[in-house]
């Protein structure tokens, strides 16, 4: 979609399956504009984005080329698409000045990106000096900054504002507060935390909230110890910590019963419809959510999941979305002037607002929202560290969870068998 008085859409057809949920269309709109005429410099600022960052950035168009003079001309795709079509634009040399890069060992991820040379260093901006420190080995290597983080999302427990008032229960600050409100709900006659690992991805939520406090806190130097074979998935304590915890969740029956046979849409509507009264999600997610609820948001609330009886102890996992300028840009000077449009702190807590996302530069704080307020004392107190599976060597460890984490609450796998599955595809480098 171009800033322009003529628009031209047209629509990519593809058949690549989806990550997470299923198969997803690549959808894309795209300016008719072409390149600017030879020994002119370009005036637009072209970008490979999903449709729900086109419209965090839309209401910021207008004012970005009355600014600068450049047009903002993005291609929209779903996420669970962009991967394959970025990887088939940087092999022809054909990027856009401005990517949406993944985090991790992805062929797309920004580091992978940043060796083959792809991408663009972004050290001398004015906003890289904001990234916070805990990112530092997501997307910079030694001196070198290699995206932008536009804001980030988190994981939570969102939870039913009607069930808690008519159960007398509060979100809780420890772990002991936490299993006492499950307990207490589940007398009422309500399920406590809405499972539907009939998603896979599911199942990530709560080990990744718990890890968040008792792995990634506590040990920030276990990735280079795990590669180096140091420790593993079976030997390390915390690891074995969190399991022990979600597996006490399904034990106690604090969980939803059948959980491998719901799906992640059924466990929002069950959580909305007060027949369970906590939820986990990626904020990101939380409008679905919202939309189930007759009063909308004003009907949810969420807190951290604390994994400790120590509150000042809890930590959240908080992972950034990235924009890079692509090593072939046409437009260079012009996507580093839309990225620090951007960072302007008003703009920068905005598009987080409208995108249920997160603040990720240091100074800017989140709008009051129900993300926002669960998430902003953290923020503020630098208690988050990046989700665990961004720190893998590769993707296959986080797909042993997937596939055998939700065998815990059938009783076809136990803990140990879970942590050695994940070993097992962690060692596959």
């Amino acid at each position: 979609m171009r800033f322009a008085s003529t628009r031209q859409r047209r629509r990519l057809a593809t058949g690549i399956a989806g990550v997470a949920i299923g198969a997803l269309a690549l959808t894309a709109c795209s300016g008719g504009g072409g390149d600017a005429a030879e020994g002119e410099a370009p005036t637009e600022v072209t970008a490979l984005i999903t449709p729900e960052q086109d419209a965090g950035f839309e209401p910021y168009y207008a004012g970005f080329t009355e600014d600068t003079g450049f047009e903002f001309d993005p291609t929209t795709v779903e996420v669970n698409s962009l991967v394959e079509q970025l990887r088939i634009e940087i092999n022809s040399g054909t990027a856009s000045d401005i990517v949406r890069v993944s985090l991790g060992s992805l062929t797309v991820g920004v580091l992978p990106l940043a060796e083959e040379g792809a991408l663009l260093d972004l050290s001398d901006e004015p906003w890289a000096a904001d990234v916070p420190e805990t990112f530092s080995g997501l997307l910079k290597t030694d001196d070198q900054t290699w995206a932008y983080p536009t804001s980030g999302q988190s994981i939570l427990m969102f939870y039913n504002r009607a069930v808690f008032e008519e159960a007398g229960v509060e979100p809780p600050t420890t772990w002991s507060e936490f299993l006492d409100v499950c307990a207490d709900l589940k007398d009422a006659g309500v399920t406590p935390v809405a499972q539907g690992l009939g998603t896979p991805a599911m199942v990530q939520f709560i080990p990744y909230m718990l890890a968040a406090t008792l792995v990634s806190s506590e040990n920030d130097d276990i990735d280079a110890q795990m590669q180096a074979g140091d420790t593993s998935f079976v030997d390390d304590e915390g690891w074995n910590e969190v399991f022990d915890k979600y597996t006490q969740l399904i034990d106690e029956e604090y969980i939803t019963q059948d959980a491998i046979g719901a799906t992640l849409d059924a466990a929002m509507q069950q959580t909305a419809a007060g027949d369970a009264a906590m939820i986990p999600l990626v904020s990101s997610n939380s409008p679905a959510l919202f939309s189930y609820f007759e009063d909308g948001e004003d009907g949810v609330g969420a807190f951290a999941l604390p994994a400790t009886d120590d509150p000042e102890e809890t930590f959240v996992p908080l992972s950034p979305e990235l924009l890079a300028v692509s090593a072939t840009a046409k437009n260079p000077e012009g996507a580093k002037a839309f990225l620090e449009y951007l960072s302007d702190p008003e703009r920068a807590a905005e598009y987080a607002d409208a995108t249920k996302t997160l603040p990720i530069l240091a100074g800017v704080e989140a709008l009051p929202s129900t993300v926002g307020d669960a998430l902003q004392p953290f923020l503020a107190s630098q208690q988050f560290v990046p989700f665990v599976n961004h720190r893998w060597v590769n993707g296959d460890t986080q797909a042993a969870l997937m596939q055998n984490g939700p065998l815990l609450a059938t009783g076809g796998a136990s803990i140990q068998d879970v942590l050695a599955a994940m070993d097992a595809a962690y060692a596959l480098g």
